[in-house]
């Protein structure tokens, strides 16, 4: 499904039916990404939060019979842990760097060829080097993020005549570097040392926890990972906001992201 609308009009598509049938299944897998997802953009991206009271319901998510939540985020584990505010006794596994780091092991272990060497640590640094200096002398205003795997440049709220050249010249960068992949997203580009993507690391998570239905909401170009292998009828994959995707639903905004994850979980508990 293509089409973009609040809880309300998405369900009459098919997702309030999807999420019920899904909110029966033992076990289900339920995920989502962070930024733009259950936690609204900012400027400034450490000074991100989630959506009010959502991170209670994925909480409590978790803690009902059967059923396994994750957090899958592009962000570094320590970072990500950080920003949504959750501790090592939370049930949620928390997947990193695009899949490169989990809190789970049974992720970790299967991401392991992904894993970040000491090599390319040593490209890391270079990369890191040459995007600042980029940065610091030809777009300023742009901002500059050293993660577990990889370098970001963050250009939101910047005019496109300035975040344009920024991230193009950025992507420039990697693109020509072995070993180096270059990931674009919403006032974003990274470049990371890593071959990780949050669509492996979901199907390892998955082939640990045998679920009969999974749900998946994202709302950038490394989501499309998930949505292309989470293919099987019980899946429901929740594209959010606008653009071109695989997913088979849409919601407009975080908000709806947050009403959702309360339907899903009311479903859930009403089956005890």
């Amino acid at each position: 499904m293509n089409g973009a609308g609040d809880l309300g009009a998405a369900a009459g598509d098919g997702l309030g039916a999807a999420l019920e049938a899904a909110a029966g299944a033992e076990p289900l897998l339920v995920a989502t990404d962070f930024d733009g997802v259950i936690a609204p953009f900012a400027r400034d991206p450490m000074s991100v939060r989630p959506t009010h009271g959502v991170m209670q319901t994925l909480r409590d998510l978790a803690a009902q019979p059967r059923v396994r939540v994750a957090l899958v985020s592009g962000r570094d584990l320590a970072t990500l842990r950080r920003l949504s505010g959750l501790t090592p006794v939370d049930a949620v596994v928390l997947v990193g760097s695009h899949g490169a780091q989990s809190s789970d092991p049974s992720v970790e272990s299967a991401m392991g060829s992904a894993s970040v060497s000491a090599e390319d640590l040593v490209r890391l640094d270079e990369l890191e080097s040459q995007v600042r200096a980029l940065v610091g002398a030809r777009h300023p205003r742009a901002r500059v993020e050293r993660k577990a795997a990889g370098v970001v440049v963050h250009t939101r709220g910047l005019p496109d005549a300035i975040a344009g050249p920024a991230l193009d010249e950025a992507a420039a960068l990697g693109g020509d570097e072995p070993g180096v992949r270059v990931l674009a997203g919403k006032s974003v580009v990274e470049l990371s040392v890593s071959a990780a993507d949050k669509g492996t690391a979901l199907l390892a998570l998955s082939a640990a926890v045998h679920p009969r239905a999974r749900v998946y909401l994202g709302d950038d170009v490394t989501d499309e990972d998930v949505f292309v292998r989470f293919e099987e009828p019980t899946d429901v994959t929740v594209k959010v906001g606008a653009g071109r995707t695989a997913a088979r639903f849409r919601v407009p905004d975080t908000d709806a992201v947050a009403a959702l994850l309360t339907q899903l979980l009311a479903e859930r508990s009403l089956r005890g």
